[in-house]
């Protein structure tokens, strides 16, 4: 009985292992709830016939996507980059990550001009190409490695999720289809014939009643962007007549001017009528002018000698020949401006100081000198259009 009974016991026990492998084979890694619905009467073998599904995926399989995806691909390989490569299929001298050197040039390399080539900086990782040359080989021949680096600043992107993120955007090109579109976005103003002409009438801020240091000092003119013009060096020791003179910034320059003695009677740098004949606003924007008076003239001859010109009018450049020499007289050699201002910011009076010379022919850079000086007296009284001129009392 006993020998006849066995088979059928084993059956059912083969059927009952067979039907719970394949329940656990059935769910992959499903949520518990899945597992609570099968009413298995085997309540042990449940848990830890679970456990398998929950172990590590297998080499291959894809993670579950994350809502930050992975570092972007640099653009640009480390490895393939070379900015010493400045010939083109021809070896850069000391250049070792240059493509089109051989071992050959390798060998007579004395280092390597680029021995770092590194990747986007803006990543905690990134590669980083190192390039040395080992001279103690016989022969020497160049080194290279490829590492990750590690970059040490707490601000960096570790993953990014928006690739377009780290590049600029490609600006729209304006054409005849978008151009007004992109005029309404980039803030509304308009280019016409009325907003070209400038207006200080229609200026909807208020005018200023006073100069402030460092404004230039406007002067009477057709166009309200006249100024007093202070000549000074820039880029070279020659002359650049568009310096403005700046309200209670005294200055002093000294300049060369390229001249061409058969032209100076027609150079206007060399006349004095071009420095004394500006009239200063006493003001910005103002009615009132200020003229410049002419307080005093010297006159330097070819032997340096000065003498001081009495009764003068304005005195122009004069072409002369003195046998086969060709001299220019009343050339302007020193200009100094000295103006006096008030408390309030205002332009009181102007004088000019003068030194005039003679340039010779065989003289091809003049020298010119220029100065301008404010200077505030004491005791005066402020002037206003409406004011009657009062005393005035000025500092010694």
């Amino acid at each position: 009985m006993g020998s006849r009974g066995l088979p059928p016991l084993l059956l059912v026990l083969l059927n009952c292992y067979t039907s719970s492998s394949t329940q656990v084979i059935a769910i992959p890694a499903a949520a518990t709830p899945a597992v609570t619905k099968e009413d298995l009467n085997s309540t042990k073998a449940t848990p830890t016939t679970l456990q398998p599904s929950l172990s590590p995926r297998t080499p291959g399989t894809p993670r579950a996507p994350e809502r930050s995806g992975p570092r972007p691909t640099p653009v640009t390989d480390v490895a393939a980059l070379c900015v010493c490569d400045l010939l083109p299929a021809q070896c850069d001298v000391n250049c070792c990550c240059d493509p089109d050197c051989s071992p050959a040039d390798f060998s007579i390399f004395s280092a390597c001009s680029v021995p770092v080539v590194t990747g986007d900086r803006q990543f905690c990782s990134q590669k980083a190409a190192f390039y040395s040359m080992n001279l103690t080989a016989d022969p020497p021949h160049r080194d290279f490695k490829l590492i990750d680096q590690i970059n040490p600043s707490v601000f960096c992107i570790h993953i990014s999720n928006y690739k377009p993120a780290l590049s600029f955007a490609n600006p729209e090109v304006p054409d005849e289809n978008n151009f007004d579109r992109l005029m309404q976005t980039s803030g509304g103003f308009t280019l016409s014939a009325e907003s070209a002409v400038p207006s200080t009438a229609a200026s909807d801020g208020p005018q200023p009643t006073k100069y402030e240091y460092g404004a230039p000092l406007q002067t009477a003119g057709a166009s309200s962007g006249s100024f007093l013009k202070l000549p000074s060096p820039l880029t070279s020791s020659l002359c650049a007549d568009q310096n403005p003179a700046a309200f209670l910034v005294s200055q002093a320059f000294e300049c060369s001017r390229r001249v061409d003695i058969e032209q100076c009677e027609g150079m206007e740098a060399l006349s004095m009528a071009h420095y004394s004949s500006p009239a200063i606003l006493r003001v910005p924007n103002s009615m009132t002018q200020v003229s410049i008076k002419i307080q005093s003239v010297m006159y330097r001859s070819l032997n340096h000698t000065l003498t001081q010109l009495e009764g003068h009018g304005v005195l122009r450049p004069s072409l002369v020949s003195t046998g086969q020499d060709r001299l220019c007289s009343n050339v302007v050699l020193q200009v100094k401006y000295s103006l006096l201002y008030t408390a309030t910011g205002q332009i009181h009076e102007a004088g000019l100081s003068l030194v005039l010379g003679t340039l010779s022919s065989a003289v091809s850079l003049l020298q010119q000198k220029f100065e301008i000086h404010f200077i505030q007296p004491v005791n005066i009284w402020d002037y206003s259009d409406n004011e009657q001129t009062r005393p005035i009392y000025y500092s010694s």
